[in-house]
């Protein structure tokens, strides 16, 4: 069997000739999140952002070789000061992303911040400053072609998108590997959604940045809440899609009924 890193390493010797050229004909630059030559065997999770902020057309990025995109940003290793706390210039996405995964906002080795556990990534790895507002469809497709290859490479157990149209994004974008995305919605007046790719668990939830559903507090119990339903202590069984959403919704009933404030 092929060594994760060296399977990642193909991907990246795919892609990065393909993202060079794009970038000097959209003169935008491009990087990937954390760093994608630690990833181990068993990645708990996968948090999947939009894109990196940046001007388009700003300038273009050429890299030498597979190995300087796979290092990842080059700031990610700043974004904690020493005493663990988030740097100010992460602190608007990091600590809203920490929230939203039931985390306070310091440095967490043993999970949501090893490398080797959890990879940070963007649909597409261009810049622009409005998410996909302002990022040429083109690289956008570009992007999600590769970064679903990457989820099927790396198979984590978890994935979280952030951003209200990034199921849609995929599935539009995804060429033919569309037909293994699916998702819903729980409930009629909310944006969250919870889904499927590659049969992989997946929530999707409002971007950090942008304007959070309910309270600071919803999409951490939205996430919990689909992480539970998904359980079914059998091995290698899942409940259909529908009976997921159906479950989450029956809790909240539960909630509504038998909790009085």
């Amino acid at each position: 069997m092929v060594a994760m890193n060296d399977r990642i390493k193909s991907w990246a010797e795919k892609y990065v000739p393909k993202f060079n050229e794009f970038s000097k004909m959209y003169h935008t630059a491009y990087y990937t999140q954390s760093p994608l030559n630690v990833i181990g065997e068993d990645v708990e999770t996968m948090i999947i952002g939009i894109n990196p902020k940046g001007c388009p057309g700003g300038g273009e990025t050429v890299l030498g070789s597979a190995d300087d995109y796979l290092k990842g940003n080059s700031t990610w290793e700043k974004r904690f000061l020493d005493d663990g706390t988030i740097n100010p210039d992460w602190r608007k996405f990091l600590s809203g992303a920490h929230t939203f995964l039931g985390y306070d906002h310091f440095y967490h080795s043993e999970s949501i911040d090893n490398d080797q556990r959890t990879v940070w990534t963007n649909l597409t790895p261009f810049v622009s400053k409005k998410g996909n507002n302002d990022s040429p469809k083109e690289l956008m497709i570009e992007g999600v072609k590769s970064i679903l290859e990457l989820i099927d490479i790396i198979k984590p157990k978890y994935i979280v998108l952030l951003g209200i149209k990034a199921f849609e994004q995929l599935k539009s974008n995804g060429g033919e590997s569309d037909s293994f995305i699916e998702y819903t919605h729980v409930f009629s007046n909310r944006n969250a959604q919870i889904g499927r790719i590659f049969n992989i668990p997946t929530v999707c939830v409002a971007h950090p940045s942008g304007q959070w559903e309910v309270s600071n507090k919803f999409i951490s119990v939205f996430i919990f809440l689909h992480r539970m339903s998904e359980i079914t202590n059998k091995r290698n069984k899942m409940f259909s899609l529908s009976v997921v959403a159906d479950n989450m919704r029956k809790e909240m009933r539960l909630w509504q009924e038998r909790v009085i404030i």
